[in-house]
């Protein structure tokens, strides 16, 4: 099922906005405005589906794995780096209040 799905996404999401589209023409009453906007939502989710397409080819293009042992080291150095910088800022902070709360 998750396969077909991902297959077919549109056909998949035809069928739904068509079963809503019956269910409120046969149950609910719908109106012209009804329609309308199930139709907008119909053209968003279709886009978000394209879009989601577009990413996901652009993200395949990579040439090395995100998670090599270099990629990671160098993460956490730089990780490091910033809560070191982050620490110096945050005492700076502190030694200021302290003498503000003095005074």
């Amino acid at each position: 099922m998750k396969r077909f799905l991902s297959q077919h996404p549109y056909a998949v999401t035809s069928v739904i906005f068509l079963i809503l589209l019956s269910f409120g023409f046969l149950h609910l009453n719908w109106r012209k405005d009804d329609y309308m906007f199930m139709l907008l939502l119909y053209f968003i989710v279709t886009l978000g589906i394209r879009l989601d397409d577009i990413s996901r080819q652009i993200g395949s293009g990579r040439e090395t794995p995100p998670e090599t042992d270099e990629n990671v080291l160098s993460a956490l150095k730089q990780i490091r780096l910033t809560l070191k910088e982050t620490n110096h800022q945050l005492k700076k902070i502190s030694r200021a209040l302290d003498k503000n709360s003095d005074a």
